[in-house]
């Protein structure tokens, strides 16, 4: 049974050791963007531990290539994270400063409490620079070339890369793992970097005949095999199945957090708690996040279904009315030459003239309400698009006012 599904059957202990033992350790794209989004402290725990296995670790160069592409992005959301947090600051302070209306604070307490927003803001200040800086002198980006020194894996050509194209549109299609979902967010070849990823893993593997370990931070479900409870299980058994056909070694995933705890725990040495809370908290921060957002767009679009049925039912009554016009506008047309030497048709005429004008003044009462229901759906479309170019960036920086204290 587990040569035959071995993407089913969870590893024990041993043989997760030994692949920590004899295995090489790959990193995808975020777990190296993620540590401009951490305290020094945790990055540096971090950086410490992937030295401690560098005769181990690579870097696929697809995600070598995403790093680079995205690192100066990320430094500057860091950066407007921080600016965001001091102008919040900022606002409490002068609001606690009033001494026109309560809460009527002593001097004492209020000549505490400045002194606490100016080391606050003055830490805050230090962060902000310290990203500016980034930007002209990367110490994040000299320790990964250094740790990664002749260990990026070799690109693919033009010619294998337009293959993997190919090959993605038919997997995507079948919801075959990994990079299905970013079909949803990214346009073009770009939605193939999470297969080109995997196939350059596949490939290292292939190279040296080593079991494989890849740290990454991705949550979707076209990575980890999650369960409906919501508990992980592992990596997705097709990618387990897939290296270990193509490659013949075994493979298992962790993310940050994981691989920190895991990491310290094989080389004997003290978990670094804080730096996992930190992880940990920044990961729940991001999921409350994301769960947000989609509740959001899932009351847009019940709200944006209400609107559409509204006004279909408007354009209907609207119909309806056109067609009474007609008929008594036929009916208007049919009693004319009666009505020239006939009072009481006249006046029959002018109460039918009343109704249709009645009937138009309606029409375009309604016609109005459909204006402003089009306007409300345009509102909430613009704000649909807002939040889904938030959620492709997946919420990449981590709010400073969630970690000022660090």
């Amino acid at each position: 049974m587990k040569n035959t599904f071995p993407g089913y059957c969870k590893k024990s202990e041993n043989e997760i050791k030994k692949i920590w033992e004899n295995g090489i350790i790959l990193f995808d794209t975020n777990v190296l963007l993620n540590l401009y989004r951490y305290s020094d402290s945790t990055r540096d725990t971090i950086l410490d531990l992937i030295s401690k296995f560098s005769k181990q670790i690579y870097l696929p160069h697809q995600a070598g290539l995403e790093y680079n592409r995205n690192r100066y992005e990320v430094i500057a959301e860091q950066e407007k994270a921080y600016k965001e947090f001091l102008d919040k600051i900022t606002q409490i302070q002068k609001d606690l400063q009033s001494t026109n209306k309560p809460p009527f604070l002593s001097t004492k307490i209020d000549k505490n409490l400045n002194s606490v927003f100016e080391d606050v803001s003055t830490e805050v200040q230090d962060s902000i620079q310290k990203y500016c800086d980034f930007l002209k002198d990367d110490p994040i980006y000299n320790k990964i070339s250094e740790l990664f020194e002749n260990r990026i894996t070799e690109p693919f050509t033009k010619e294998k890369l337009d293959e993997i194209y190919k090959e993605g549109d038919e997997r995507y299609k079948m919801k075959i793992p990994p990079g299905f979902e970013d079909e949803k967010t990214k346009d073009g070849n770009r939605k193939f970097g999470d297969l080109i990823l995997w196939k350059q893993v596949i490939e290292k593997a292939k190279e040296l005949k080593k079991d494989v370990i890849l740290i990454t931070d991705e949550r979707k479900i076209d990575w980890w095999w999650k369960i409906k409870d919501g508990r992980n299980m592992g990596p997705r058994q097709e990618l387990t199945e897939e290296i270990k056909n193509q490659a013949q070694v075994e493979f298992h995933m962790y993310s940050s957090e994981r691989f920190l705890s895991y990491g310290q725990s094989f080389l004997k040495e003290q978990i670094n708690q804080q730096a996992l809370d930190e992880i940990q908290a920044m990961k729940k921060a991001e999921m409350d996040h994301i769960k947000l957002l989609k509740f959001k767009e899932f009351k847009n679009n019940e709200n944006e279904i209400k609107i559409k049925d509204e006004i279909t039912y408007l354009r209907s009554k609207i119909e309806s009315i056109n067609e009474q016009k007609f008929v008594l506008s036929k009916r208007t047309e049919n009693l004319f030459k009666e009505s020239i030497e006939n009072p009481e048709i006249q006046e029959y005429i002018h109460n039918l003239s009343i109704h249709e004008a009645e009937l138009e003044e309606h029409k375009n009462e309604l016609n109005s309400r459909i204006e402003t229901l089009h306007k409300q759906l345009n509102k909430i479309r613009h704000i649909d698009d807002e939040y889904n170019k938030e959620n492709v960036r997946k919420w990449k920086y981590f709010s400073a006012e969630n970690r000022n204290d660090k």
